[in-house]
Formats: C-alpha cells, structure tokens, sequence
C-alpha cells in the first residue's frame, strides 16, 4: 500500500464503529481484526517448548532473574508455543524461537533502555553485533570476542543458525538484521521527535524487523526458499503486507507505552502531532489500514497455497507466514508488555 493510499483512507473502519487506542473490551484497538482470525493452536509439546526456551534465556545471562520474569509474564513463550503450528521440536524450531525472544531483548533496548542515553552505548552494541555477521559476508573474516552478554547469545544464535540454513536465506538474515540494526539506531537519533507521516512510512519500509520475522518463519520450518521464489512478485507483495500488517497492528497496541517513555516514532503519533488528526480517529485510519492489509495478506497466501504450480515449500511458507501474523496480532492485543501501568520493563544485566 502506498504512503498516499495510506494518507487518503477515511478515519474510519467498514462500518463506521471507532477504534481508538483502548477500543473493545479484550481486543482494544484490534478487536475488529481479532473477531475474523482464529487463535492458533498451541504446539502439541508446548509444555516443553516452553520450558526448554525458559531455560535457553536463563543460561544466556542476558537478563537477571527479575528481568527473565517480568519477559515471561509479558507471554513471550505462550506465542511461541501457538505461533508456529505443529512442527516436530528440534533445532528448527528452537532456533527460531530463540531468534523471537533475542529480537524482542533487543527492542527493549532500542525503545527503552536506550531511549535518552547520552553514551554510545548503542552504538557500540550495533558495531558488535554486526561484527559477528562479517565472516558471513567474508569468509576470511575473523569477529571478535564478544564483550557482552547480549553478543555471546547473538554469536551462538547465528552460529547456530549458520548450521541450519543454506547461503541464501544467511545473505537475506544478514541484510535484514543489519537494516533493523540501523534503522533502530535512526530512531534513537529522533530523540522521542516525532517522524511525519512519510517520514514514518519510509523509515518503516528501510527498517529490517518484520523481514527478520519472516525469516523466522522459513527456519523453523526450514524451507529455505530458492531465491526466484523469494524474489517473485507474488511473494514480495505477500511479505510487504505482513510488513505493514505487522508493523501498524504492533503501533495501535503499543501506542499509549511508548507515548509513556517519551516514544514518538509511532503511526498514531505521526497523524495526531503532523495531521491534526484527533487520537481515536487516528487509531480508526490505523486499524481501518491494519484490517485492509489483513485481507489482501490472506488472499494473497490462498491463492498462493492453492497454486498447484507452487513448490510445496513455497506453499508451506505462505501458510506459515499468516498464521504468524495471526498468533502475533492475538499476542499484541493482550500482552502487558503494552500496558503502561502494569508489569515494569524487564531489567538487562
């Protein structure tokens, strides 16, 4: 969806019915979207699951005890546990996982921690991370130690990873993750400012964190996809959808957080401070473009899933992405990670 579309679509949802920040009594601001989609399953061996990644986030050392369960009580491993269907347990789908909480740690630096440090404490956390990505780039390459507990576990994660994967989608995460890595610190640079609206959008297409996601997604069903079916239309619409759904969903449930920690790189933000647009009808144009880009998403990956032309994994794929999104937008709508006034913000070490 373009940025004018985006610009131009009423504040409204089909039907008429507002939808600001604290709509619906257990969907709020998606309740609307909540009401079409299922709640996925969680894995047959979730109990497991989750125990073996609680015990995963323990050992990486990268949150103190406290912290590890203030994390846990935000429902973390209850989405992991219903976000990637009934996949048999191993490396996969642990690795994956693992990939999901690492990126959420990360965001509470980026959108949190880091949020007004005057120390280059960021930056020289972006400079290691992406260190360890060099000899993916480079074979020769030799990273450094890491000096952190947060780039051991991303050094173990990728190593890991690296063993699990083909050249292709490694070239892919690796881009990704440095897009995310950069964007995030583009958004530190803001200082709290609030972005305009295409100065969002673009900001939003360059950033790397719903294409990690989605890569995800291909690992712990290890399909990685050839890339001509990576780089097909079709797929690369599919993707942006579940970018955009993903990206302005997680804005309406985490808008009234981040406005509490001085957070002003949000879609709501945008059309409220820029185009005077009050909050609920800002919060109805943004579930009114969540709802759209639902659709065209299911439509798309039916279509896809349908194709007898398609590769299976390709077919795989397409199903697996739109159940993601479907356990991710139930996790949003009612995880305390975005109440302001309940579970304080995991502690780093």
């Amino acid at each position: 969806m373009s940025r004018a579309t985006a610009q131009r679509l009423p504040a409204g949802q089909p039907g008429g019915q507002p939808a600001g920040p604290s709509a619906g009594p257990s969907g709020g601001p998606l309740a609307g979207l909540l009401d079409r989609i299922p709640v996925p399953a969680p894995h047959p061996h979730a109990d497991a699951l989750r125990e073996e990644l609680a015990h995963w986030l323990a050992g990486t050392g990268l949150l103190d005890h406290e912290g590890t369960e203030r994390l846990l009580e935000q429902g973390h491993l209850e989405l992991a546990s219903r976000c990637w269907g009934d996949l048999p347990a191993g490396p996969g789908l642990r690795t994956a996982t693992q990939w999901l909480l690492l990126g959420w740690i990360l965001d509470d630096h980026f959108d949190r921690h880091w949020l007004g440090d005057p120390s280059d404490e960021a930056d020289r956390t972006v400079r290691e991370l992406a260190a360890l990505l060099a000899p993916e780039l480079a074979p020769d390459a030799v990273a450094p130690a890491p000096r952190t507990a947060l780039a051991r576990a991303f050094r173990t994660l990728w190593q890991d990873s690296v063993a699990l994967t083909g050249p292709a989608w490694r070239a892919r995460q690796t881009a990704d993750f440095r897009c995310y890595l950069e964007s995030s610190l583009d958004f530190l640079r803001l200082r709290g400012a609030t972005p305009t609206v295409p100065q969002y959008l673009s900001h939003r297409e360059r950033g790397g964190a719903t294409r990690c996601a989605a890569g995800t997604v291909e690992l712990a069903h290890r399909l990685d996809l050839p890339e001509q079916f990576h780089h097909h239309p079709q797929l690369v619409d599919l993707r942006s959808r579940f970018d955009h759904l993903v990206g302005w969903a997680n804005d309406l449930c985490s808008y009234r957080a981040e406005t509490a920690t001085g957070h002003g790189n949000n879609l709501l933000c945008a059309l409220e401070v820029h185009e005077r647009l009050p909050q609920a009808a800002a919060a109805a144009q943004v579930a009114a473009l969540c709802g759209a880009e639902l659709t065209t998403l299911e439509f798309l990956a039916e279509g896809i899933a349908r194709g007898s032309h398609w590769p299976p994994q390709v077919r795989c794929y397409v199903r697996a992405l739109v159940r993601f999104a479907h356990a991710l937008l139930h996790w949003m709508a009612t995880t305390v990670r975005y109440r302001p006034e309940a579970v304080p913000l995991p502690r780093a070490r």
